[in-house]
């Protein structure tokens, strides 16, 4: 299988009348463990003792089967032979080359740890061991990818987890059936229930210290050889606006900025469409004095306030996309410089009313505010529905989209769970759309149906 390729190098040597021979990709092994722990071994040991005993590799496996064989070389494992024999020895002998732990680039925080995730599944298990030192975190290897054969790791505590929930994330998992596994994205949407929604289903984090904290919720973590991230099942709606500096400050506070994430959401996705129903069909409504400031400022504008708005937003996320497309300095310059000029050019020539310029740059705040990224985005393309709807139909049509939102959402389903758990009854809203204080979050969250519900008991042993 391997003949055609360049790297792959066989080497022979024999001690007394044994002959030896080892197969290996030499990009994929350390030499030095080859040499110290497999060839130095094996001529010492002149006498009669088995590979086993004068090999020094815990990463030990023994099979007579030749795609086995070939499989453990291209995951850089050295391949021993014995002359006369039909059995083949697989020596774990890897180049392990990865990036150091450093800090989070996607979910930075004030105050809590500063380890991120990183591409190699091994780091990233050794750091949720050292976060959960419990033998109750259970941890399961799954082979995804009928050519990539990617090792994804399922992880969940034994006693907390509901059983139902484990047994039914199995059973998706196992029925993947994919040439290759692109950690994150192709194993959401292979595992979500609805394909087509806008909102996302699964949880996305980076940081090991969010991801025990939900495994301690009984939720499962998924990790993949490969990626940095690390997807969390079932979560609820909520679950998106929460951030781990939630929790290290002060629970006012930190309610306070969760309401106003909450906030911010609801008008990043229906601010657009409020704007467009008032001025095109009820301007009545706005009070006498805003209203002489809207027609001041849309007076020469040719523009229909529907078009002016997808205009804006279109011309945002081009802005977005360069900033992000572009390495770091030259993308902030064109961001900031773009969206002077853009911004200033537009309303100069008459193009954009100077309100609508406000609207949609407070839309494009409010949606940057948002903890998860993939809630975020949900955030950005929302807007266009509104404006098309309240552009036909006005505060009517504006209404109509709200009712289909909520129950878009009301219908959705994460691992057969309600995804839009009530955020408003006595003890959900203390970690929902608050953050209340921590001797109150004496129960889990209901999406998790913990085996264990109980977080907090009082003193004494007793829960209260």
């Amino acid at each position: 299988m391997l003949s055609q390729s360049s790297d792959f190098k066989s080497s022979d040597f024999a001690v007394d009348d044994c002959h030896f021979r080892l197969f290996y990709l030499d990009t994929m092994i350390n030499f030095d463990v080859v040499q110290d722990h497999i060839i130095r071994p094996l001529l010492h040991h002149t006498d009669a003792v088995s590979v086993r005993e004068a090999v020094s590799i815990l990463d030990y496996i023994e099979t007579d089967i030749l795609s086995v064989g070939s499989k453990a070389l291209v995951k850089g494992k050295t391949v021993l032979q014995i002359d006369g024999e039909a059995k083949l020895y697989l020596l774990g002998t890897e180049l392990k080359k990865e990036r150091s732990v450093n800090i989070p680039v996607n979910e930075r925080v004030l105050r809590g740890s500063n380890e991120a995730l990183i591409e190699k599944l091994d780091t990233n298990l050794n750091l949720m061991r050292k976060l959960i030192a419990t033998p109750d975190l259970v941890v399961k290897y799954y082979q995804l990818g009928r050519r990539s054969d990617t090792r994804v790791a399922v992880l969940y505590l034994r006693s907390v987890a509901n059983e139902d929930v484990v047994m039914e994330f199995e059973r998706r998992i196992g029925s993947i059936d994919i040439d290759y596994v692109e950690a994150p994205g192709f194993l959401k949407e292979l595992i979500q229930e609805r394909k087509f929604s806008l909102f996302p289903q699964i949880l996305v984090s980076e940081r090991p210290d969010r991801v025990r904290s939900y495994l301690m919720d009984g939720k499962i973590a998924i990790l993949t050889d490969g990626s940095p991230d690390c997807l969390m099942v079932p979560v609820s709606f909520w679950a998106f606006f929460q951030s781990p500096d939630d929790y290290q400050i002060n629970w006012l506070f930190g309610s306070t900025l969760r309401f106003l994430r909450v906030v911010s959401f609801i008008l990043a996705i229906s601010l657009p469409g409020a704007y467009v129903a008032l001025v095109t069909f009820d301007p009545r409504i706005i009070p006498f004095e805003i209203l002489l400031t809207l027609q001041s400022s849309m007076q020469y504008v040719g523009m229909p306030p529907v078009l002016e708005a997808i205009f804006m937003l279109v011309t945002l996320e081009i802005l977005r996309e360069a900033t992000v497309r572009l390495s770091s300095p030259i993308g902030q310059t064109i961001g900031v410089v773009g969206g002077i000029v853009i911004g200033t050019v537009v309303v100069q020539s008459n193009l954009i009313s100077t309100m609508m310029v406000v609207v949609i740059a407070f839309t494009a705040v409010a949606s940057f505010i948002i903890p998860s990224y993939e809630m975020s985005i949900a955030a950005r393309l929302l807007p266009y529905p509104s404006i098309v709807l309240s552009a036909t139909f006005g505060l009517i049509g504006f209404e109509l989209y709200l009712l289909l939102v909520l129950t878009h959402l009301a219908r959705l389903h994460t691992m057969g769970i309600p995804f839009f758990y009530s955020g408003f009854s006595g003890d959900s809203i203390r970690d929902t759309i608050f953050r209340g204080p921590l001797r109150s979050l004496k129960k889990r969250p209901k999406e998790s149906l913990a085996q264990d519900e109980t977080r907090i008991k009082a003193s004494g042993g007793k829960t209260e």
